[in-house]
């Protein structure tokens, strides 16, 4: 079996006897407690069970999660809280060394010959982890053949976690360091679970993808990382809306922005269209060239082209209306072709949740969800290739 990480206090993952399980509720965050020094906040998905022990000395939460049945997988995570004056070096560059060197030290077990460092970093958790194939695996229960390794500082809370699965597909690896990335310091020590805005935007990202998810919606839009950085946009009107996402791929010049809304407010491409027409005219914005209405997979689309000084940019504007849900997406380039874009439209995946949480009170009518889209005013500056 691969050994375990080699990083001080960690451990505690390997040693610690685990008690209160408790199942979670899917996007329910839950605060572990760590003996007087507040809470890490964690959300599991709510077939998993998890189970936590506090320990004094070093003030530190044990936590354990696995499948609802099986042993299919293995989820060990430590969170200790490190005192500035035991350890003041300790930095996001200092970890990324400690982490290369735990890597280096588990290759010689591994089928991989290098270990590569992968950073993963949210709102308040920043940190780095590698994976490696277990070359001496029988795969029996209990011997992994595939693991993941890593730790995130979060505040002065440094979080040790081990992935352990049998099979290299399974989905767990994701879904555990997306819930890592979002971790969160807190300095409460209450399991009361933290309250979410349900109609605004989540954007969990991994090594590969975003996902882009709103609590009171169905659906899950997947995009490909390549290039794509989050961006913000000061532009104001439609883009300050809570379920707005923006992003930038500098390299291939591309801008891929939108929105999720409710299904109620779509009233069809030409009608769409036609609001778009007037907003763009009350700003004197230049009108676009070219302009064709098509469909791309799944997504009904108005590709257009809009003057610019140096030329000409390219838009597609493409709407998919899906159980009880409307994405609205503008992707935009300068220099690519109509071609480019529908390519890079086609590589995007639309999925349902598993678990339904929308409530309908009757076909076509949404309670309780995301507020009927206003598109107005969508740009503030629709002439050029941005959001």
């Amino acid at each position: 079996m691969i050994p375990a990480v080699n990083v001080r206090i960690c451990g505690l993952v390997a040693t610690c006897a685990l008690a209160a399980v408790a199942a979670e509720r899917p996007g329910q965050a839950r605060r572990f407690p760590i003996p007087g020094h507040g809470s890490i906040v964690l959300e599991a998905p709510q077939a998993w069970r998890v189970a936590s022990k506090p320990l004094e000395n070093p003030p530190a939460i044990s936590i354990q999660m696995r499948p609802e049945s099986g042993e299919a997988f293995s989820i060990q995570v430590s969170s200790v809280f490190v005192d500035p004056a035991q350890d003041p070096d300790l930095t996001s560059a200092s970890l990324k060394e400690r982490m290369q060197k735990s890597a280096d030290q588990a290759l010689p077990r591994s089928v991989e010959k290098k270990a590569t460092l992968v950073e993963l970093r949210g709102k308040q958790a920043a940190g780095y982890y590698y994976s490696l194939t277990d070359k001496e695996s029988t795969s029996a229960p209990g011997d992994y053949k595939y693991m993941t390794q890593g730790s995130v500082l979060t505040g002065r809370v440094l979080t040790v976690f081990t992935i352990l699965q049998h099979e290299s597909s399974g989905k767990e690896k994701d879904l555990a360091l997306r819930m890592l990335a979002d971790a969160a310091y807190s300095p409460g020590e209450t399991n009361t679970p933290v309250q979410q805005d349900p109609t605004a935007l989540r954007i969990d990202e991994t090594d590969r993808a975003y996902r882009l998810s709103v609590p009171v919606s169905q659906l899950v839009l997947t995009i490909p990382k390549g290039g794509f950085k989050r961006a913000t946009t000061q532009a104001g009107g439609a883009t300050a809306s809570p379920r707005y996402f923006y992003f930038t791929d500098d390299a291939r010049k591309l801008q891929l922005s939108g929105w999720f809304e409710s299904a109620d407010g779509f009233t069809g491409v030409k009608k769409f269209w036609e609001q778009e027409m007037a907003s763009w005219r009350k700003i004197n914005a230049p009108e676009p060239r070219d302009v064709s209405f098509t469909k791309i997979g799944k997504w009904d689309a108005i590709v257009y082209d809009v003057p610019e000084a140096s030329g000409s940019s390219t838009h597609v504007r493409a709407h998919r209306v899906q159980a009880g849900t409307w994405i609205d997406l503008h992707v935009s380039t300068v220099s690519g072709s109509r071609d480019s874009l529908a390519s890079l439209l086609e590589t995007l995946d639309v999925s349902e949740k598993q678990e339904g949480v929308m409530l309908l009170s009757r076909p076509g009518t949404v309670r309780g969800t995301m507020p009927q889209a206003i598109h107005v005013v969508v740009d503030t500056c629709p002439c050029s290739a941005t959001a």
